[in-house]
């Protein structure tokens, strides 16, 4: 849902590919974003949604999408945009670069998302 409204063309990008851009945030997730971030940008990832939020989890993956997103569109266009995702670190994101637009994004999706997470939180219990 966030990915469509704030990142289309990077939304449209995974439609083409045929794989879903949450396969990806999962990885990255469940890695804590190790071999894909500088160790400074996986602690300043990890202080961030600690201090601010779980929900923060989710506004960085569609920061990084927003970074990606010429590479993403390149990636597409060779038919390697899983491989590349998936194999490739995160290079130049910085997270206090998107700071100000991860700020937005949880001005405006804050409610929903942290409803959401904790309806699959009483869902998986």
């Amino acid at each position: 849902m966030l990915l469509k409204a704030e990142v289309p063309l990077v939304y449209s990008a995974f439609r083409m590919s045929g794989f879903a851009p949450s396969q990806i945030c999962l990885q990255w997730i469940t890695q804590c974003f190790w071999n894909y971030l500088d160790w400074i940008e996986i602690c300043h990832y990890i202080a961030t949604c600690v201090l601010l939020g779980p929900d923060y989890q989710v506004y960085i993956c569609i920061a990084v999408f927003k970074h990606l997103q010429q590479d993403i569109l390149q990636h597409t266009q060779t038919q390697d945009l899983q491989v590349f995702l998936k194999e490739e670190a995160l290079h130049g994101f910085r997270v206090s670069d998107y700071f100000e637009y991860m700020e937005i994004l949880q001005q405006n999706y804050r409610p929903v998302l942290l409803r959401d997470m904790q309806n699959i939180r009483v869902q998986s219990t």
